[in-house]
């Protein structure tokens, strides 16, 4: 276990802080004028908070936008020839390009909203119900992952776009898995996709850790043997349905806190696993977000 992180020995996997930053797609520290950063023309907190819960709204309404023309897109029959299913296949493909630079604008704005306690208070309840439950669960899932790499300025975490989009399954798959996983098992589908997230940004980054970790969801070849089913650690098919198994045997989902901290012993990933979980559980356009997030292409 490297130096700083804080996963506790006897957890199925130990993450390094550099590691669990990166499978996070938190970014990398670095210095840069705040969104929030002060403004001696505003006359009062509340004005300010004003202005950026209108930005916010209007960051997370390009999303929503985008996200409608992926799938108006998509809903279109085939063409009648080769040439116009080329023209439709290259406007799909647009329309999702737009989609994730929409994300990659919001995703700033909420590391901003995490990284400032104070103002997203008098911020968030300006936002639309939806929005605000969403919200408030993200930031506080970042701020957990921020306090389990043991960062103590969250101002200096900017979203860094190093990750290909492609090396990830597309998101429908991944649904796909989570909620087999979950009608097999129990377990909430939400858990198993934060839980996917935070081990390896959905595959992006199979390790091996430190620790010897591997896969999506970051599993020793110890506790595989155990889980594993002798399917494939490095398949996202096989993996997820493993992490349902080991949540069942620990507890879940009676006990989630308890079966998640079997994961990783540490109440702050609990807490983070916990946070995107229930965003994606209040507005589960929340997966196509966090698939995108850090992302390039």
């Amino acid at each position: 276990m490297a130096a700083g992180a804080r996963a506790r020995a006897g957890s199925h996997c130990l993450i390094t802080v550099r590691v669990l930053a990166a499978l996070l797609a938190l970014g990398s520290l670095v210095p840069g004028a705040s969104v929030y950063s002060a403004d001696p023309a505003s006359t009062s907190v509340q004005r300010q908070a004003e202005r950026q819960a209108r930005q916010l709204s209007a960051a997370a309404g390009a999303v929503e936008a985008a996200s409608a023309s992926v799938d108006r897109l998509k809903a279109r029959g085939s063409a009648s020839t080769a040439i116009d299913q080329l023209r439709q296949d290259l406007q799909v493909d647009q329309a999702g390009f737009a989609f994730r630079e929409a994300v990659r604008t919001e995703q700033a704005m909420v590391y901003a909203l995490a990284a400032h306690p104070d103002m997203a208070a008098a911020e968030v309840p300006l936002l639309s119900v939806q929005r605000a439950t969403a919200l408030s669960n993200v930031a506080d899932a970042l701020r957990a992952v921020w306090r389990l790499s043991e960062i103590d300025d969250f101002t200096l975490v900017h979203p860094r776009n190093n990750r290909r989009f492609l090396a990830a399954e597309p998101v429908e798959v991944l649904l796909g898995y989570y909620r087999a996983a979950a009608a097999q098992s129990g377990v909430d589908w939400s858990y198993l996709a934060a839980i996917n997230f935070i081990e390896s940004d959905f595959g992006r980054t199979n390790g091996p850790s430190s620790a010897g970790a591997l896969g999506p969801m970051q599993f020793l070849p110890s506790t595989w043997s155990q889980y594993g089913r002798n399917g494939d650690i490095m398949s996202s098919r096989d993996a997820i349905p493993a992490a349902a198994r080991l949540l069942v045997a620990n507890g879940a989902p009676s006990n989630y806190d308890r079966a998640i901290l079997h994961y990783n012993r540490d109440l702050d990933y609990v807490q983070a696993v916990k946070s995107y979980a229930a965003a994606l559980r209040s507005d589960p356009t929340w997966l196509s977000r966090l698939h995108s997030w850090s992302t390039f292409g």
